[in-house]
């Protein structure tokens, strides 16, 4: 039976950078919450009073962070990683919405009006959603040969 194996370039993404960008999020939400909420939305004002809804995302993006770098290191089913894969592009998918919300709400859809954060911030949820996106419908992976357990002759 053939098995799947993971190319080096989704290796890498999942067991290194995107821990460390779910890492950035723990930083934001815990350490600079009104950065967090002015990156995609200048003309917002943190609130302290909310700090739990913070605390809770910077909670969630370190068990996130956890799982990414250790669970392809724990693991080279590529089924599994598709499961997790998979959670994660639901969580994208809610921070593009995210983005697009905070930028439509103050009028800042139109190019021209982005700024730098919007473009990190919203270039970093767009490629993030791609290469999972590419990951789960099986893009670029490969086929390992099937190993023989029949002699030959």
């Amino acid at each position: 039976m053939a098995t799947t194996t993971v190319p080096m370039f989704y290796s890498f993404f999942f067991k290194n950078l995107d821990p460390l960008i779910a890492l950035y999020g723990v930083y934001l939400n815990f350490f600079d919450p009104s950065g967090a909420v002015t990156s995609m939305a200048p003309k917002s004002v943190y609130d302290p009073n909310q700090v739990f809804l913070f605390h809770q995302s910077a909670g969630l993006a370190l068990a996130v962070a956890f799982i990414s770098a250790a669970l392809p290191r724990y693991t080279n089913d590529v089924g599994v990683w598709k499961i997790f894969q998979f959670g994660l592009l639901l969580s994208d998918f809610a921070g593009l919405s995210g983005v697009y919300n905070a930028m439509a709400r103050q009028g800042r859809l139109s190019p021209e009006t982005w700024t730098d954060d919007d473009k990190a911030c919203g270039g970093t949820y767009v490629v993030l959603t791609l290469i999972r996106l590419m990951f789960v419908l099986g893009i670029g992976l490969r086929k390992a040969a099937a190993v023989s357990n029949k002699k030959r002759a």
